[in-house]
C-alpha cells in the first residue's frame, strides 16, 4: 500500500514538474514578445533578411474570401489586423504591400483562396490573412490555406505570432530574431 502510495505520489509529482517546464517554457517564449503602437490611420513594416510584412487596422471591415467553390464573409473585429507577407526578398515591396493592403481594406478587393496544388500557388509574391492573431508558416502553401489566422511566409519569418491589441499589435517571436519595425501613415499619395 505504501510503495503504491510513493509511486501515485511520485506520478503526480511528475505531472506538476512537466506543467511548470511547459509554462515556464511559454513564459520564457513571452519574454521575447515586442508591443508596437498602430493608429488606424498607420502601417507597420516588420523585416527580418529584407523579407517584409505588413500589418495595418481592419476597422472592423468584413472582407470577401473567394474560392473556387463559394465566396465567404468573414466579419472582422474593430481591433483586428489585416497582414501582409512578402515571399521574395526585396526592399522596394513595401510600396506594393501597401497598396495592396489599401486596396483589400479601403476599396474592397476579395482575398483569393487558392486550391491545394494549383499552379499559381508557387508564384504568388505576396498572401495576405486578418484575425486578431495571426501565426507565420513557412510550411504552409502559398495562397491555399483558408484559416485566415494562419499566414504563409519565408523561413526568415516563419514561427512569429502577431497578436492585435486595442492600441497596437504584440509580436512573440521564441527564435528572438532581430527583427526591424518601421511604421509609417497608411494612404495612397497620387
Amino acid at each position: 500500500m505504501y510503495v503504491q502510495n510513493a509511486v501515485h505520489n511520485l506520478k503526480e509529482l511528475e505531472k506538476i514538474q512537466s506543467a511548470q517546464n511547459a509554462l515556464q517554457t511559454r513564459l520564457s517564449k513571452l519574454d521575447n514578445s515586442m508591443y508596437v503602437p498602430l493608429n488606424n490611420d498607420e502601417i507597420v513594416f516588420i523585416s527580418h533578411n529584407n523579407f517584409f510584412l505588413g500589418v495595418v487596422k481592419t476597422l472592423g471591415r468584413s472582407f470577401l474570401l473567394e474560392t473556387d467553390k463559394e465566396e465567404i464573409i468573414l466579419g472582422t473585429g474593430n481591433n483586428d489586423i489585416l497582414v501582409v507577407s512578402s515571399l521574395f526578398n526585396n526592399n522596394k515591396i513595401k510600396g506594393i504591400m501597401m497598396a495592396y493592403l489599401y486596396s483589400l481594406r479601403e476599396l474592397s478587393f476579395p482575398l483569393v483562396i487558392l486550391s491545394k496544388g494549383h499552379p499559381a500557388s508557387k508564384r504568388l509574391k505576396m498572401v495576405y490573412g486578418c484575425g486578431d492573431k495571426i501565426i507565420l508558416d513557412s510550411c504552409i502553401e502559398a495562397g491555399t490555406h483558408p484559416d485566415q489566422h494562419l499566414l504563409c511566409s519565408v523561413d526568415d519569418l516563419s514561427g512569429i505570432i502577431i497578436l492585435a491589441t486595442t492600441r497596437g499589435i504584440e509580436i512573440i517571436d521564441s527564435l528572438d530574431r532581430k527583427v526591424k519595425i518601421e511604421k509609417m501613415y497608411f494612404d495612397l499619395k497620387l
